[in-house]
């Protein structure tokens, strides 16, 4: 199982659909229509120190409730 986000080419809303296999309906929950391509989200990653090493970009703590709106990069 995953999350995976979809846009909508004809609403273009986005949505996150769980992926549990082959065979999960890919359609968008706003109009319904399968007409969706793949998000891919930028992952921010900035070094923080001299030998190279990575840390995520994000002043985020979490998602409350699923709505990283107030989350900042």
């Amino acid at each position: 199982m995953k999350f995976v986000d979809y846009k909508c080419q004809d609403c273009n809303e986005i949505s996150e659909l769980v992926i549990r296999g082959d065979d999960t309906e890919i359609k968008c929950e706003k109009c319904g229509n399968r007409n969706m391509v793949k998000v891919f989200a930028p992952v921010g990653l900035k070094s923080n120190s001299s030998d190279g090493g990575y840390s995520a970009g994000s002043s985020c703590g979490g998602c409350s409730g699923g709505n990283c709106g107030t989350c900042s990069i």
